[in-house]
């Protein structure tokens, strides 16, 4: 699971701001900028640096490094004790982003991170006001529907990826929703078979205990068809000397779990030789690479996520009640909290996309 360590970085200007009572003079610079500060001092955080940390601790890993930058680039920009901010500096610094050509998306979660920070130091009394509830952010074109595969495409990809394990990474992806780092992080004690499931070919199936996003559990049940080549590979693992509970389910060569970039390098692999949303690369400059032919060098756009939105895609065109895909995908807006053994779903979402073709590797 997912640890709350705070990460060293930032370290920024609103250091400066010590827990010293509020009588204290401030800097002649600040003399005239109001103080963001409860008047009767009730808040138990002392400092910037103090509140930095706390709001980061209730992050995952992943965000609060994401979060400790982008927050660390509003308080050099700003140059001022977090309580010394006014509305006026948030809109500045919205301006300073569009001025830089940040992509809108970039702009959104850049900004979205200082507002969180501000909502949260209110809710601990450390500012008197919500500066930042105020405060609009870009709006972005929701390009999702680019990032759906078709089924064809995705067939395409699963049949041409020949090799047993990287195979079972693509199909679980599908079959699953799971997110990459749900996915990276699973051990063979997070999946069990399941005989009360019975899929469309009558074969048991089983079932994938994910511990990802925001420390929330949830399981999936995985029909016959994937569970299939899941037990299919940990026979080949065991014959191998790996396969046991604790050993990784997706293992590169030195034993230890696929990395992150290495689930990538499969999916992107697997997805340009399968000749699926390819792009050219280009370099630095934006002038194309070309190989020793001089042709251009392409690569495939799609990206393990991908994989997620196909199965959410698919399962509602056949069908699937739309609080099942979301309780499967465990979005944050469904309480997906179980513990291991106490989860024992009835059907998932995953029931309605195992039509996929057979794996003739």
């Amino acid at each position: 699971m997912a640890s709350h360590s705070t990460p060293s970085d930032p370290k920024p200007p609103a250091q400066r701001e010590s827990s010293a009572p509020a009588s204290e003079d401030p800097p002649e610079q600040l003399q005239h900028l109001p103080r963001n500060a409860p008047s009767d001092g009730s808040s138990s955080i002392p400092s910037d640096q103090v509140l930095l940390e706390r709001w980061l601790a209730e992050k995952s890993t992943r965000t609060q490094e994401e979060y400790a930058r982008d927050v660390k680039q509003f308080i050099d920009f700003v140059d001022l004790p977090l309580r010394r901010v006014t509305l006026g500096h948030l809109q500045s610094y919205r301006e300073h982003l569009a001025d830089e050509d940040y992509a809108k998306s970039t702009q959104k979660r850049k900004l979205s991170a200082v507002k969180s920070l501000f909502t949260f130091g209110t809710k601990l009394q450390y500012f008197e006001h919500n500066v930042g509830a105020a405060l609009s952010t870009p709006s972005v074109r929701n390009d999702r529907a680019e990032r759906i595969l078709s089924e064809a495409d995705l067939w395409a990809i699963l049949r041409d990826e020949t090799n047993l394990r990287n195979h079972v990474l693509l199909r679980l992806f599908y079959a699953s929703g799971g997110r990459l780092s749900d996915i990276q992080r699973l051990r063979w004690r997070d999946l069990k078979d399941r005989p009360d499931l019975e899929g469309p070919d009558g074969n048991p199936g089983g079932q994938v205990t994910f511990f990802g996003k925001g420390d929330k559990t949830r399981a999936v049940t995985l029909y016959s068809k994937v569970w299939g080549l899941v037990v299919r590979l940990n026979e080949a693992e065991k014959a191998d000397g790996y396969g046991e509970s604790d050993d990784p389910v997706f293992r590169s060569q030195k034993g230890g779990p696929l990395s992150r970039t290495q689930m990538w390098r499969i999916v992107k692999q697997a997805a340009s030789r399968a000749g699926v949303k390819l792009t050219e690369k280009t370099r630095s400059d934006g002038v194309p690479k070309r190989d020793e032919n001089g042709d251009p060098i392409t690569t495939s756009e799609v990206s393990p996520h991908w994989f997620r939105h196909a199965h959410a895609s698919h399962a509602l065109q056949k069908g699937a009640d739309l609080e099942l895909v979301r309780e499967t995908l465990g979005h944050d807006s469904i309480e997906t909290t179980k513990t291991y053994l106490h989860t024992q779903p009835g059907k998932s979402s995953s029931y309605y996309v195992d039509d996929a073709p057979n794996f003739d590797g």
